[in-house]
């Protein structure tokens, strides 16, 4: 049988120009590429915000790593002239958090920085208990201004300072007080002061401020004579300790003057108490110092803080402004001033939270005189 050939000798022959030359166009139109996707200007300026949060979080995260100063000029009237530029150094809120080895970042930070004496308002510890990082920052403060007094108070977060708790360990104070101690720094208990030309500054914490002494005194004066009846050693220390804090605090208001200037620390701010009163006379508070806050953790440029965490503001704390929260703040002759802090974390922000053009800070408080 004969079979017509075929014309394909290959594989290769169908491929061949003859017969693939219909396939071929002249000119390609739209059709023969696939048409491209274009974006909306929407998306362009996503990625913009995009790259400036990311830009933003990057430089914070960079500029969180050291420590700034804020100056704060206070003019006290019929200050004495060897009083005059008295300068404090406020510090609040570390959290446990370091600043290079041994806080070396906070040394460079005050290296060049002269200042009277130290007032430390709590929440120095991190939040599992962890006081190194604070006892660094106590040697940094002795090596640069040996002879510097250094009074502290304890924070919401920080474990009590003083307790029967502690009897076993040998003390009734804290591991981490015992610490501080041992570093030159002063549990604030009982009302201290720096005298010049018949003047006294006073630094007391707000519990001196306004206890009752009359009332507490015979309360505190029984419950050492029960200490003493039982013969342990650590309840009669507490006990001590604690009656003496009211005693000296009857002291301190009986001899207070006119002339006298008050600074009270507190954790907290408090716009309630704004006198100490001593008999039938009322001194006034000069200054209060606190910090809690951490001036918002997150804050937006010419706003303020977008965020604090407590139901006794407006919105529960949201945009509560600067007034108590950063800058300083008057009411009538008591000036409260706030520390932004040092710690970066709080567990009473959210978990989101974050220091957002909100640098850690100390603050330099220099007392001036003023006719006014």
């Amino acid at each position: 049988m004969n079979r017509r050939p075929s014309k394909s000798r290959s594989e290769y022959d169908a491929f061949s120009a003859e017969r693939v030359r219909h396939f071929f166009a002249s000119s390609p139109d739209s059709r023969f590429f696939e048409e491209r996707r274009r974006h909306s200007p929407l998306f362009f300026v996503l990625v913009v915000l995009l790259f400036i949060l990311a830009l933003t979080i990057l430089s914070n995260l960079l500029i969180n790593q050291f420590v700034f100063i804020r100056r704060t000029n206070v003019p006290v009237t019929g200050l004495a002239e060897s009083l005059d530029g008295f300068s404090i150094l406020h510090i609040s809120d570390l959290k446990g958090a370091r600043f290079g080895k041994d806080q070396r970042i906070l040394r460079s930070a005050l290296a060049k920085e002269s200042f009277d004496v130290v007032l430390i308002t709590g929440d120095m510890l991190s939040d599992l208990g962890n006081a190194e990082p604070f006892y660094e920052l106590l040697d940094v403060l002795h090596e640069l201004q040996p002879d510097v007094p250094v009074y502290f108070i304890a924070g919401d977060s920080d474990p009590e300072p003083a307790s029967m708790a502690y009897a076993p360990g040998g003390s009734p104070f804290a591991p981490w007080v015992l610490g501080a101690r041992q570093r030159q720094a002063t549990l604030l208990n009982s009302p201290q002061y720096i005298e010049e030309e018949d003047q006294k500054i006073w630094f007391l914490s707000l519990t001196q401020a306004t206890l009752d002494v009359n009332q507490l005194r015979w309360q505190y004066e029984e419950k050492l004579y029960a200490a003493r009846a039982s013969g342990d050693e650590n309840a009669i220390e507490l006990a001590e300790f604690q009656l003496q804090s009211i005693n000296d605090t009857a002291q301190m208001r009986a001899s207070l003057t006119e002339k006298d200037v008050t600074i009270v620390l507190t954790h907290a701010p408090n716009t309630e108490v704004l006198n100490i009163t001593s008999g039938a006379k009322s001194y006034p508070i000069h200054l209060i110092l606190y910090g809690h806050f951490l001036g918002g953790l997150t804050r937006l440029p010419w706003i303020g803080p977008v965020f604090v965490p407590t139901e006794t503001l407006p919105r529960y704390g949201l945009f509560p402004g600067k007034q108590f929260m950063d800058r300083p703040t008057q009411i009538g002759k008591t000036r409260f001033i706030p520390s932004r802090g040092l710690g970066s974390t709080d567990s009473n922000y959210p978990f989101f939270f974050m220091r957002l053009f909100n640098p850690p800070t100390v603050d330099l408080i220099t007392l001036s005189t003023s006719s006014i």
